[in-house]
């Protein structure tokens, strides 16, 4: 029976180390945008002029519950429907009333024509602001009303509310006086109806006397309803009157700065995790396959306590020593036996560790037996001389050099005097030919581009079984594609979870057009888990983190 081969996470899981990650490199940015909305916010909302708010409550009354003898001698009218308040609030009669009340009182023109002018407003765009009701009913629509008024000063809003609810009750109570007014309106056509036929009927009549009896009949029922028209009420009675707020509703700087602030955060946030699953970064071992280059090795993060006596020495034992021996045994493989073997090693971008790979594949081969050159070809930023710490170590000539003068120890100034060529030990089977400072080296970066060159290399790698070239980042300096066609070819350093795999991409793409080889790459500052061999022995540390900032005493170049 076949059985299917062991699969990995699945495409839609979420990796939250990866997430932390994203956010913990971009955390200068989660802290800067946030701080910066919820200041601006602040600082905005700060200079509105504040805005007051005053309420009053109306109850809704059922009439039908009343005595009996009181409904006899009361007209009432019928109950509201649902959302028949926030409809009379919003007509245009209605807001007139208030506008009318509100010129009787003592609130000073300007800022009644400013709420006039508001209410105006929003009766056309419908969107209202000035005045707000929430209702709270029952099933049988009884209940509190609740009338919300908003207006510039806390007498405003008092006032504003106060017209309001008054406009409302005053609405109501003429709603139960329509039924009246009609009714006596109708009597009163009845009785001028009737006194125009008394008048044209001669006295002693029969059918005058009956009219005169029907006209006091009809003066009886007109006064009965202007009686009932005097007690005429609605469903609507006052509960609580408006009082004058001590603290406006808005703005409220504090509150709106802190959602801001939060929004923003939520926000960038998620622009760096979309630019960053846009962007995907070299996580492992898995990321580098469909490039179809041969993974030669994994460097781990070092401690900060590995780094306490400098790379190399952290380089001779411990995890660190096991991965670059695995390197150098899987370099060995590629290259044939017997010879003189150079190598390129380089970067995609600064900072990923090429100088520190340099550095320990250079003591591995030197302590397996081997004569090893390292040239810091890095002109503009080298760095050879900080991990290797050579001090007070002697130099000796290369091949070829004439006794007698001064010598030269940097590569430019191997270039204007080849005849004085000198190289310093930095550690057993390995001589270090380095740049110089990067005041001296950045007007002569051109060297590395120039015909003589080659000459000047083959000459300086006479009596070493390895070369190796330390050159500057391929897509920041072309150096990189100048040298490299006099070698065996390149090893490419990727640091893990910061390299972008379309900028490895597109160096191998650089490295095939300028027909350059690249031998394999390099998995440098890898997270190290406790499954190498050396976490297994007595008094292994596992507590230390691991140290990424550049800010460490000495760090992975």
């Amino acid at each position: 029976m076949q059985t299917s081969p062991p699969r990995g996470p699945s495409a839609d899981q979420i990796d939250l180390r990866q997430v932390f990650g994203t956010l913990r490199r971009s955390a200068p940015l989660l802290l800067l945008a946030p701080a910066l909305v919820a200041g601006g916010t602040y600082a905005l909302t700060k200079r509105q002029p504040p805005t007051y708010e005053s309420s009053a409550s109306v109850i809704a009354v059922d009439n039908d519950a009343q005595n009996s003898l009181i409904n006899n001698t009361l007209v009432t009218a019928p109950p509201l429907p649902q959302g028949a308040v926030e409809q009379v609030m919003r007509s245009r009669s209605l807001l007139n009333d208030v506008v009318g009340r509100l010129e009787q009182t003592d609130l000073g023109p300007a800022l009644v024509g400013t709420i006039r002018r508001d209410l105006t407003n929003e009766l056309a765009e419908r969107d209202f602001t000035r005045f707000k009701v929430r209702a709270r009913l029952d099933p049988q629509q009884r209940g509190v009303y609740e009338l919300r008024a908003q207006a510039e000063t806390p007498e405003a809003a008092r006032l504003l509310a106060e017209a309001g609810v008054r406009s409302l009750i005053a609405w109501d109570n003429d709603r139960a006086k329509q039924g009246v007014i009609r009714s006596r309106q109708s009597l009163q056509e009845q009785l001028r109806s009737l006194t125009v036929r008394i008048n044209a009927t001669p006295p002693g009549n029969l059918e005058r006397q009956s009219l005169v009896a029907a006209r006091g009949q009809l003066l009886q029922n007109l006064s009965q309803v202007a009686v009932l028209e005097t007690a005429a009420s609605g469903t609507l009675v006052l509960v609580s009157e408006p009082v004058a707020p001590l603290t406006p509703v808005s703005p409220r700087p504090l509150r709106n700065a802190a959602l801001a602030g939060l929004l923003a955060l939520f926000l960038t946030a998620a622009g760096a995790l979309l630019s960053d699953s846009l962007r995907r970064r070299v996580d492992g071992p898995a990321d580098l396959l469909p490039l179809g280059l041969p993974l030669l090795g994994q460097l781990p993060l070092l401690r900060r306590r590995s780094l306490g006596e400098g790379f190399i020495q952290a380089s001779r034992s411990g995890p660190l020593y096991e991965s670059v021996g695995f390197l150098r045994i899987n370099v060995l493989s590629l290259l044939p036996e017997g010879g003189q073997r150079r190598l390129v090693i380089s970067s995609t971008y600064p900072g990923e560790g090429k100088s520190s790979v340099t550095a320990a594949l250079a003591e591995s081969l030197g302590a397996s037996g081997m004569r090893v050159l390292v040239i810091d070809a890095d002109l503009r930023r080298p760095t050879q001389l900080k991990v290797w710490s050579p001090e007070r170590l002697a130099t000796h000539p290369l091949p070829g050099t004439r006794p007698g003068l001064p010598p030269a120890t940097t590569v430019p100034d191997m270039f204007l005097h080849p005849e004085a060529a000198h190289v310093t030990r930095v550690s057993p089977g390995v001589d270090l030919l380095p740049a110089g400072t990067s005041q001296r080296a950045g007007g002569v970066t051109g060297l590395l581009s120039q015909p003589a060159f080659r000459t000047h290399l083959d000459r300086w790698s006479q009596g070493y079984d390895y070369v190796l070239i330390d050159t500057p980042p391929m897509l920041s300096l072309p150096d990189t594609l100048a040298v490299a066609p006099y070698t065996d070819g390149i090893l490419l350093v990727v640091e893990g979870g910061k390299t972008r795999l379309a900028d490895v991409e597109r160096t191998l793409q650089n490295a095939r057009v300028a027909k350059v080889k690249v031998l394999g790459l390099v998995l440098n500052k890898v997270a190290r888990a406790s499954s190498t061999y050396s976490s297994y022995g007595y008094g292994a540390d596992h507590t230390d983190p691991p140290v990424r900032s550049s800010r460490s005493p000495v760090t992975q170049m």
